[in-house]
């Protein structure tokens, strides 16, 4: 997906005002864009805040946008998600690369750096989250797992080797 913000993605709404306390998975429509997104493989940096009561709101947009244009030009970038605030100043935005190395060198750009400087005056509480973002062939969705989760373990062709008859699993 090495272009920028695939138009697909821009379909993408939060599912409730309850979005922002939801797991990734379950916090946007996600089926709005599958039709569009052939199989494939990304990086999410998720970001969860809750905004002081005094924050500057201009001042934090204009940030967001600087690193938003930012990162758009940035190698591998796929989509960025605003998402709204909540009535009771919880947020959820999201960022989505081909891969993490992409996502980090993006993160030291300047436009970045002054933005995330200002996250100890403008959040009163945040945390950041890292997927692997997965859409298989032929598979009906998208799937999301913790970025450093081990592999799954694959057990293809154990119950044969261990002399078992073929499609039996050994006992």
């Amino acid at each position: 997906m090495n272009h920028p913000s695939a138009p697909c993605f821009d379909r993408l709404v939060p599912v409730s005002d309850r979005y922002a306390s939801l797991p990734v998975a379950e916090a946007f429509t996600w089926a709005a864009c599958t039709g569009e997104v052939g199989p494939g493989e990304w990086y999410m940096v998720a970001f969860r805040s809750t905004r002081r009561p005094d924050v500057d709101e201009a001042r934090l947009t204009a940030h967001d946008d600087w690193a938003h244009e930012e990162a758009m030009h940035a190698p591998g970038f796929v989509h960025y998600f605003r998402g709204p605030t909540t009535p009771s100043g919880g947020c959820m935005s999201f960022c989505l690369w081909d891969s993490r190395a992409e996502a980090r060198a993006a993160a030291g750009r300047p436009a970045h750096t002054r933005a995330a400087a200002l996250t100890h005056e403008t959040y009163a509480s945040y945390t950041l989250e890292f997927h692997r973002v997965r859409r298989l062939e032929g598979d009906g969705g998208f799937t999301f797992e913790p970025y450093d989760a081990p592999p799954p373990t694959r057990t293809v062709g154990i119950a044969a080797s261990r002399g078992a008859a073929p499609g039996l699993a050994p006992s």
